[in-house]
């Protein structure tokens, strides 16, 4: 059985997303968290950005904003007001740094380990000295606990879990999306991860004064060394 798969109308990228659906989904307030502690004008670099509607948002609110995905036909439906880069999170190079950086969609939960590492170097390698890298995970508690059937309804979307199996950490489910008189399905593979292991794997690749945010504790916040630390830590090692 394929780990990721999508169903239903229009386009599905390699990892089960379906492209009309993200298309046509409104801002459900993703990012609400998060707004009130960007700066003013901080230039953002979004890890997935799909089809741009969390980047559409930031730009709106004033942020130069670069989104990534390696998905093409997401891309294409980037707004103008988002510059896009076709390519995969884990060989990512752009010259440019960026006082932020976000990993939003809980892409920190992937169940492969190494590329969960690859998304965190791709954040710390893009990081102005100082910058901030905005990651979200699951829930742990909800993934322990989801069970086939109607899981909530907002914006006029309807959102049910089939197939959940777990393993140990892991877990493979189905969710079912209505919505726009559609129906859509998004199998997928995740993996639960407590704030510890995040942590660690933040301070690996140098992010530092890890903060997690809000009262569920799913965003979480690290900072890059400011440049006189950075060469500073590289001396004394």
């Amino acid at each position: 059985m394929q780990k990721f798969q999508g169903t239903g109308p229009g386009p599905q990228t390699e990892d089960g997303c379906s492209v009309e659906f993200y298309r046509r989904l409104p801002y459900q307030g993703e990012l609400d968290e998060i707004l009130p502690l960007l700066p003013a004008g901080a230039s953002v670099l979004e890890l997935g950005c799909g089809t741009g509607r969390l980047a559409a948002h930031l730009a709106e609110r004033g942020h130069p904003v670069v989104g990534v995905d390696d998905s093409a036909t997401m891309l294409s439906h980037l707004p103008a007001s988002v510059s896009g880069v076709h390519a995969s999170i884990e060989t990512l190079a752009l010259t440019q740094r960026f006082d932020v950086v976000l990993l939003p969609s809980h892409l920190i939960n992937h169940p492969d380990a190494a590329l969960r590492a690859s998304f965190v170097a791709c954040a710390a390698r893009h990081l102005a000295p100082g910058g901030v890298f905005y990651l979200k995970r699951h829930d742990p508690a909800w993934l322990r606990q989801v069970q086939p059937g109607p899981l909530a309804a907002r914006h006029g979307v309807s959102y049910a879990a089939d197939e959940v199996v777990r393993d140990g950490d892991r877990l493979r489910m189905t969710l079912v999306y209505q919505a726009f008189g559609e129906r859509w399905t998004h199998r997928f593979e995740t993996v639960s991860l407590e704030e510890a292991p995040i942590e660690d794997l933040l301070a690996r690749h140098g992010l530092v004064a890890v903060e997690w945010l809000e009262p569920h504790r799913l965003w979480a916040a690290a900072r890059s060394l400011p440049l006189s630390e950075g060469l500073a830590s590289h001396l004394d090692g």
